[in-house]
């Protein structure tokens, strides 16, 4: 069951990413994040909402866009002028190829992704936190249990987990989705995912 769901959230990222950018313009993306960085600067503050701009930003100097072409090669000394024309068809096909507005909705799709990223790892201290408290509470749960000769439930172990495969899985598609987000529904949606993992921990049963 944990192997479909994983397979399942794999196969949904893939499908968002493929067709999304085909449905939507890539003034939906940007007009999505404006409103997001808005709301990040309205709750968060300018500081880190700018701080979470200026990572997004890095990120995409990172990685070249869709959207731009190859650049053409260079050959030295002089073309006949058969391949001279081949050279500037081939030029024509790659810009008018890699500017259709699909490509540039990829763009903007992953600019978007980059953003929603960059807020989440600003959410690290905090996550770090909470990851330890609640690691250090499903063991000691775990060790109670097993010195009052409590028996694991199998059936809570493995619907925890699949509740936190699930959120996981519905973090990372909501990344690619152009609907405005709570700059507060990754915060929730990773802090009930990490209680889903200790009430795994705590309810971990060996097979003997």
């Amino acid at each position: 069951m944990v192997r479909y769901v994983w397979i399942g959230t794999m196969l949904a990222i893939l499908c968002i990413v493929l067709y999304i950018p085909s449905a939507s313009p890539p003034e939906r993306f940007t007009e999505v994040l404006r409103a997001e960085h808005a709301a990040s600067r309205e709750i968060w503050g300018p500081a880190v909402a700018d701080r979470i701009l200026r990572r997004m930003l890095d990120i995409q100097q990172g990685s070249p866009p869709l959207s731009e072409p190859p650049a053409p090669m260079v050959h030295v000394g002089q073309q006949p002028a058969v391949d001279a024309a081949m050279a500037a068809q081939m030029t024509q096909m790659s810009m008018r190829l890699f500017g259709n507005p699909y490509f540039r909705s990829i763009d903007s799709l992953f600019a978007l992704a980059a953003y929603r990223l960059s807020a989440i790892i600003e959410l690290l201290p905090l996550l770090t936190i909470f990851l330890l408290v609640v690691a250090v509470d499903g063991f000691v749960l775990r060790q109670v249990r097993a010195k009052e000769f409590v028996a694991h439930s199998a059936e809570m172990f493995g619907g925890s987990l699949i509740a936190a495969i699930v959120l996981g899985g519905m973090v990372a598609v909501s990344a690619f989705l152009p609907m405005r987000l709570h700059p507060m529904f990754f915060t929730l949606s990773l802090l009930a995912m990490l209680f889903a993992l200790s009430r795994a921990i705590a309810n971990y049963h060996v097979i003997r």
